[in-house]
């Protein structure tokens, strides 16, 4: 048990010691005055332009009637500068019914005729409308304006970007092949300068059919990733 503590302990200390060496020294922001005016507290620590990301991408769809559609793909991205880039990311889903929609299907009845004699041959059960996303293709434009850092209980600083989406999504559905617009939102926290992990939350608004009329859907979901920027 004594080791087990000391073991906890050590690697406390090593993990602080790492996000306090990640910080930048007061006087590198100060000069050699400390009466000089600081414009920005901080300038960026981890630098991502014209540095390749790849990333690995894992999460689901949200608001989703009778169905559950997990998301798994891959991300690739590149930062023209350091709050504007551009990335294309490619996901395949995986689709399950939900308790409602296997309770229903397991309901079966005979269609009533109300012209003639009942068919007994002829089974059906209330099978819900779905339109279920099986890929999804998205391109879009990235925009990363904010930066800041954290402090953790005054043990580790943890480093964040917080940007914005925009572009185009070519969806594989039950219904065919369909195009989107692509909105979404989310947050980057860096571990050291190469790697890094996200959470994003997307829109993808398209046109589809629903009860024969042609409706809009919002696909939303949420997604988080780990990325590595290269050299």
């Amino acid at each position: 048990m004594h080791l087990l503590r000391l073991l906890a302990a050590s690697a406390a200390v090593l993990w602080a010691s790492a996000a306090y060496s990640l910080d930048l020294d007061p006087g590198e922001i100060r000069g050699k005055s400390s009466k000089e005016p600081v414009d920005v507290l901080q300038n960026r620590y981890f630098l991502k332009s014209w540095r390749p990301e790849l990333g690995l991408i894992a999460g689901t769809m949200l608001d989703e009637a009778y169905i559950s559609t997990r998301i798994t793909g891959l991300r690739l991205g590149l930062f023209f500068n350091e709050w504007l880039g551009a990335e294309a990311q490619t996901q395949r889903t995986t689709v399950t019914s939900s308790t409602d929609r296997k309770a229903l299907n397991k309901l079966r009845f005979r269609p009533y005729n109300p012209n003639g004699p009942i068919d007994n041959t002829i089974i059906v059960t209330p099978d819900p409308e779905v339109n279920a996303i099986h890929q999804v293709i998205d391109v879009n434009a990235i925009v990363a304006p904010f930066y800041g850092k954290l402090n953790v209980l005054n043990l580790a600083i943890i480093y964040t970007d917080i940007y914005a989406t925009g572009g185009i999504a070519m969806l594989d559905t039950d219904q065919g092949a369909k195009t989107a617009v692509s909105l979404g939102a989310g947050e980057r926290f860096y571990i050291g300068k190469a790697w890094s992990v996200r959470v994003d939350f997307k829109d993808r608004i398209f046109n589809e059919t629903r009860a024969g009329a042609t409706s809009r859907r919002n696909a939303k979901s949420i997604d988080f990733g780990v990325g590595y920027f290269f050299n």
